[in-house]
């Protein structure tokens, strides 16, 4: 990364990937200060934020350094081009959309390099999420719990991402379309096809 990054963009410590959702926070009132010219609002807003970005990302390319220069990167240029930006309706979702469409810019640019079939680098998310949540969200008794783990590593990479960005992150349905490019239909559709197929792998 170049140094006028770093220069620019506040440093953080060294983490491990956050479970939990965002803290209650006003995430609009940092933005619109960093569009201001506020330093002090880019680094409450990139500490605010990491840890959820950096879970997320994470799952879609298990490389800590990629992931980090990712989040880095695009603070990096909400500072740069700050005076070009609007405030979008949620801060958190254009966050997501920037870090998710960074990571898959360097897949492919890794994948030009190496020479490797570009496959669509979502069918790699990682079912590795915490499970805590399920028992409610699917009405489970404390038996059928233990195959929880079981049953979402047996949705597809995508069901597994719109269930994460929704039950974890807590992302509406025009949010999950914005960040997944995806008509919102099809994210309802996604959704109530996993719900479905957790439910009969538990019941079966």
């Amino acid at each position: 990364m170049q140094q006028s990054k770093i220069n620019t963009v506040p440093s953080f410590k060294k983490m491990e990937p956050a479970e939990s959702a965002y803290q209650k926070f006003d995430l609009k009132i940092l933005w619109d200060k960093v569009l201001s010219g506020d330093k002090d609002a880019l680094g409450k807003l990139f500490n605010q934020c990491f840890n959820s970005l950096y879970s997320y990302g994470y799952r879609i390319t298990p490389d800590s350094e990629n992931v980090r220069d990712a989040i880095q990167e695009i603070f990096f240029q909400v500072w740069k081009y700050r005076e070009n930006l609007t405030t979008p309706d949620s801060v958190q979702a254009y966050l997501f959309i920037s870090l998710r469409r960074e990571l898959l810019n360097k897949k492919k640019s890794c994948q030009r390099r190496d020479d490797v079939n570009n496959n669509y680098y979502i069918e790699e998310f990682d079912a590795l999420i915490s499970y805590n949540n399920w028992d409610e969200i699917l009405n489970l008794e404390e038996e059928d719990s233990k195959e929880l783990k079981r049953a979402i590593e047996n949705l597809t990479p995508r069901q597994r991402e719109v269930i994460y960005l929704k039950f974890y992150e807590g992302f509406s349905t025009e949010e999950l379309s914005e960040i997944l490019d995806l008509h919102a239909q099809s994210i309802y559709n996604l959704v109530f096809s996993a719900i479905n197929q957790l439910r009969y792998f538990l019941d079966n």
